[in-house]
């Protein structure tokens, strides 16, 4: 089953996404991100609320990679890879 939702939704989405390949840079794959991500999105395919979407697959999806290597990202860490 494909997720739908609109465009200001998926875009937001794609911006969440870019964080954290950022936030994970190095500890994980950009293709295991997106992995992760899309199985996220997709658990939200029902979502009644879809304005909230960006929040959850975001959430999920660190939540997840925390898990896969044991790194949960602080708010300075983001800024410090950056730079």
């Amino acid at each position: 089953m494909q997720a739908a939702f609109d465009a200001n939704v998926l875009k937001q989405v794609a911006t969440e996404i870019r964080n954290i390949k950022v936030e994970y840079r190095g500890l994980a794959s950009e293709e295991s991100i997106d992995l992760v991500a899309r199985q996220s999105l997709q658990n939200l395919a029902d979502s009644r609320v879809p304005q909230f979407v960006p929040l959850f697959v975001g959430r999920f999806t660190r939540d997840r990679l925390q898990a896969m290597t044991g790194f949960r990202p602080r708010v300075g860490t983001m800024l410090t890879r950056l730079g």
